[in-house]
């Protein structure tokens, strides 16, 4: 399913809420809870539910929906260049 370029307004929250839904409302990474909310106060959390490109945009990853998945913001922002696997295995085993 392709998406436009960009995820903005309806179409992100429509995203997020099913992925959020598949994912069972845990982080694809670290499998904690997240915390979804559109609130800009709650987004800065580090539970917050943030959009995640399995394959990164910088390599080639493209917004579809099969290359989404949530992740809190502590694991979003931690993952750099890290490919997806690689980090998920990583971060699993910490906890």
């Amino acid at each position: 399913m392709g998406l436009s370029k960009s995820l903005n307004g309806r179409r992100k929250r429509a995203i997020t809420a099913l992925l959020f839904y598949l994912q069972e409302g845990r982080c694809c990474y670290c499998r904690k809870f997240l915390r979804l909310s559109y609130a800009p106060l709650y987004r800065s959390r580090h539970d917050a539910a943030t959009l995640e490109h399995v394959r990164r945009r910088a390599d080639g990853g493209r917004h579809s929906l099969d290359n989404l998945a949530l992740a809190c913001k502590s694991c979003n922002d931690g993952r750099g260049v890290i490919d997806w696997l690689t980090y998920a295995s990583w971060i699993r085993n910490e906890f």
